[in-house]
């Protein structure tokens, strides 16, 4: 099987040393304009490709059996656009500004499967709402906690930079889309702010975020959704000066910039039906032995057990198929896991709790 990663960044070169690794006998190919910081294996290698260009990203794509996509945002449509055309199966990373969605009906007729927004979140988040779906009553309500922070809470702004600050700016400005008594609805970013405990970690403030992506969209008959965004207490208060006056990025990259980012993530799912409610938690920290960020281990293995996951052949249908989707098909949510856990990122069962607060 020959693999073509496209982008070699903090993401992209993660999940191609994965995949290496776990495939041996597969070929994996890092697409990027730069030689991605890469391990010297016998079957990964790094091509040069300006990836910015359609009919570049297509010809790739096509001298491939499965594309994995770790392209900036910005590149995400285009990415999943040449994989149809070019008639390949393509597992995404990228946030694209777009629905994915709206390009289901051309992925089905060309027979494509194109599994989109395969990260933390939006990804795993999606896959264990998906699971919960598909394995119980109908849910009337479903609250995703998550975030990327510094371990040490008293580092400036408690963060620590571990992926695009475009992108993490963008999620301080973009209002976020939620669901209210069945209705779509938007609310401003940082809004719904409240402190939350989560196990093994303490408190935490959460505010609304615009994380529930394709959700929206495959699981109407939820009455009521939202993605909050995890930070260590004063996170908000502190930032959103920054963000207000044109000076957050500058600001974020002088003061929480870090070697080694020592950093802590958290995902929580909180999964309501009727009084009962069940939650599922992860929890990962920098890990010192490999220099892999928890931000880097628990979105770029993920984008690389859904990969894994399609070359296994567990028969994902074509179309867009976003991970709550892929959670019906069976194997799939346990291979997804299964292949974390290995990996020493764990994600624990969903498990009834006494409050949904």
């Amino acid at each position: 099987m020959k693999i073509l990663v496209l982008g070699g960044g903090q993401q992209g070169r993660v999940i191609a040393t994965d995949l290496a690794r776990a495939l041996e006998r597969a070929t994996v190919t890092v697409a990027d304009v730069r030689a991605p910081r890469l391990p010297a294996l016998p079957n990964l290698r790094w091509v040069e490709a300006d990836l910015a260009e359609p009919a570049v990203l297509e010809r790739r794509i096509a001298e491939h059996d499965l594309a994995v996509g770790a392209l900036p945002s910005r590149l995400g449509l285009a990415c999943m656009r040449a994989a149809i055309a070019a008639r390949r199966r393509l597992v995404d990373v990228s946030f694209s500004a777009e629905s994915p969605l709206a390009l289901d009906g051309e992925a089905r007729a060309a027979g494509v499967t194109v599994l989109p927004d395969c990260g933390l979140a939006p990804g795993l988040s999606h896959l264990v709402v998906g699971h919960a779906v598909a394995t119980g009553p109908r849910p009337d309500e479903v609250v995703i906690d998550v975030g990327g922070v510094a371990r040490d809470p008293g580092r400036p702004f408690g963060y620590v930079v571990t992926w695009s600050l475009d992108d993490l700016l963008e999620e301080y400005v973009r209002p976020a889309r939620i669901v209210r008594g069945g209705r779509p609805a938007t609310a401003p970013v940082f809004s719904g702010l409240e402190n939350v405990e989560i196990p093994g970690v303490g408190t935490m403030e959460a505010f609304l975020s615009d994380g529930l992506r394709t959700l929206v969209e495959t699981h109407p008959e939820i009455p009521d959704m939202c993605e909050r965004t995890l930070r260590w207490p004063g996170h908000v208060e502190a930032v959103r000066p920054l963000v207000d006056s044109g000076r957050f990025v500058e600001t974020i990259r002088a003061r929480c910039s870090a070697d080694p980012p020592d950093d802590l993530v958290v995902l929580r799912i909180t999964v309501r039906r009727g009084a009962g409610v069940s939650r599922a938690l992860l929890v990962d920290r920098y890990d010192a032995a490999t220099g892999l960020t928890a931000m880097a281990r628990t979105t770029a293995f993920t984008t690389a057990a859904v990969a894994l996951a399609v070359a296994s052949g567990l028969p994902v249908p074509p179309g867009v198929v976003p991970l709550e989707r892929a959670a019906a098909v069976p194997g799939f949510f346990a291979f997804v896991r299964d292949a974390l856990a290995r990996r020493g990122v764990r994600l624990g069962d969903l498990e009834p709790v006494a409050t949904a607060r």
